[in-house]
């Protein structure tokens, strides 16, 4: 297909009460960040093909995106036209929603990036980057082929990629938070001296980390396990993170050791 046509969908959805927000799409991007008003504002940006223009002119309106609401949930969703030469088609969403309503955000080949949020927050994108900051709610976040980045966030976190790195910077961990990637790096920063119980394994890499701040109970150059903040024997310790990845390293840092910045390229 030789032919192309682009536009943008624009529409402020009016909620009255908190719900669960569902976006979908497809080889396109989905940004979030917060409003302070009851309502969801939504811009798409629609790119369909086709053999003749006109052939790609009717596929902005297939591809425009479709909203379904309940009393409890919300759903803005944009899917693919059915053809095989459609598949350069794509649909990136920005949208502005209440920064403590529950995000479920599901794409491929595309970023998903969210700033503030409150509640929780599940992402799942393939080929594409997730980048989080400001969170205060549990995280579930998936990805392959791609980096994740938390910043500045805090909860529970539960984050897998593979075919690439994983970074938490100055984050604050509660209950039991797992960070599993292959082929990809780990690091991680921590913005407070809260005690939390460690267990980072690796394959074909190294694990770096601050031995006067972690009370080691075990270690080996491809297993370390302890707590960071406290003390190995601490039984009412309730807070973990477990690191774990293969054919790279993990680093493992105090608030006032930030990560290599080489972690952010790419």
């Amino acid at each position: 297909p030789q032919f192309s046509a682009k536009k943008d969908f624009q529409k402020v959805i009016p909620i009255n009460s908190k719900v669960d927000v569902y976006v979908q799409t497809f080889n396109g991007n989905i940004t979030i960040t917060p409003s302070d008003q009851p309502e969801i504002d939504l811009i798409a940006h629609i790119k369909a093909i086709g053999y003749s223009q006109e052939e790609a002119d009717a596929g902005l309106d297939a591809l425009s995106p479709e909203i379904d609401t309940t009393t409890s949930a919300i759903t803005i969703s944009s899917r693919r036209r059915s053809q095989l030469i459609m598949a350069s088609d794509s649909v990136s969403f920005e949208l502005k929603v209440p920064a403590g309503w529950p995000l479920f955000l599901t794409t491929s080949n595309g970023t998903v990036s969210t700033a503030q949020s409150r509640g929780p927050v599940t992402v799942e994108t393939s080929n594409g980057k997730i980048e989080v900051k400001e969170a205060a709610g549990d995280l579930k976040l998936s990805t392959s082929n791609g980096k994740v980045i938390v910043e500045n966030s805090a909860g529970n976190m539960q984050v897998k990629s593979s075919n690439g790195a994983i970074q938490l910077i100055r984050c604050s961990l509660d209950g039991k938070s797992t960070l599993d990637t292959s082929n990809g790096a780990i690091a991680v920063s921590f913005s407070e001296r809260k005690p939390l119980r460690i267990d980072a394994s690796t394959s074909n890499g190294t694990i770096k980390f601050n031995e006067a701040d972690l009370d080691i109970k075990k270690k080996s150059k491809s297993h370390v396990a302890g707590v960071l903040f406290g003390k190995a024997d601490d039984a009412g310790l309730s807070s973990s993170l477990e690191l774990e990845t293969s054919n790279g390293s993990i680093t493992i840092a105090t608030e006032s050791e930030p990560t290599d910045n080489s972690y952010r390229s790419n």
